[in-house]
């Protein structure tokens, strides 16, 4: 037999048999053949990327200077990571004030502090206020009313159990963004590459099932503090920044080193997006705010 028979016979063999049945599989194309379109479907909205007009979709963050950068949109999932200690959890809960501000419900999960502790936080930095009194908190009870939630869980729990809060705060509450305060707490071995590759995925896809933003809090390995970190440090698989939409590492300037600003957002990585970068932010220890500009204007919130 020659080279040529030879090939000829193992590829006949690797063939699928020809009394398979293909029925199964046409019933269940029967939900998606709408999906299959020709380039010219999309011809409006090609156009308008070349005429320049596509608007930038999703919410912005607080920071005026950043409207144009990075906007969290519907449908993504955003990985908020950084050193220990470094203010993630305090700069997303700011961040969640714009939420509220824009009438998009927040559902904060946040395994790792009680709820009274984050409120009181956000309670300070949406009054910008260093000793809030009975009438902050009142207002401040009124103006996030109907627009935040807070998961009331400490410590670890399951992935499926996690699963179901979002579906259920998503679907029933009207939740656009859901915060997820951290990974550790529901995937606890640093090792357990697998089990962090499926999370990961399964968030990725109840943000785009249920149209909501998903952010989430992780850690990164231990490394030089006095240096920005990047999504690449992130502890556990690197399936974890592979798979998310977005990617932004906070960090701190604990070395108060003059040449730099007291925060970074650094955004390295935004799927649906041009911009990637930093952005400088300052800090207002009195009330837990930060400001775009080193004069550290403080905004009332509510």
């Amino acid at each position: 037999m020659s080279n040529y028979e030879k090939i000829i016979e193992k590829l006949e063999s690797a063939t699928l048999p020809k009394d398979m049945d293909f029925k199964q599989y046409y019933e269940s194309l029967q939900e998606d053949k709408d999906n299959i379109k020709r380039p010219v479907e999309f011809i409006d909205e090609i156009f308008e990327r070349i005429q320049g007009e596509v608007k930038i979709q999703g919410t912005p963050m607080p920071w005026g200077k950043t409207a144009e950068q990075f906007r969290f949109r519907a449908g993504e999932l955003t990985l908020w990571s950084g050193y220990n200690g470094h203010k993630k959890s305090m700069v997303l809960g700011y961040t969640s004030l714009q939420f509220i501000k824009q009438d998009e419900p927040v559902c904060i999960a946040s395994f790792e502090m009680k709820p009274a502790s984050t409120l009181f936080r956000m309670l300070k930095q949406a009054t910008g206020t260093k000793e809030p009194d009975m009438d902050d908190l009142e207002r401040f009870m009124f103006w996030t009313d109907k627009n935040l939630f807070i998961y009331d869980h400490q410590g670890s729990l399951s992935p499926e159990r996690l699963y179901g809060v979002i579906a259920y705060v998503a679907k029933e509450l009207k939740v656009k963004h859901m915060v997820i305060d951290s990974l550790m707490r529901v995937i606890a071995g640093e090792d357990s590459y697998n089990e962090q590759k499926d999370f990961v995925t399964k968030l990725c896809d109840l943000a785009i099932q249920l149209n909501i933003h998903i952010h989430l809090v992780h850690h990164v390995k231990k490394g030089k503090e006095t240096e920005v970190s990047s999504r690449y440090d992130a502890k556990g698989s690197g399936s974890i920044s592979d798979n998310v939409h977005n990617s932004l590492v906070v960090w701190s300037n604990k070395a108060e080193n003059e040449d730099y600003p007291d925060v970074v957002i650094k955004c390295d990585k935004q799927r649906e997006g041009e911009w990637e970068g930093t952005i400088p932010l300052w800090f207002i220890p009195d009330c837990l705010q930060f400001s775009q500009n080193p004069y550290r204007d403080t905004t009332k919130w509510c």
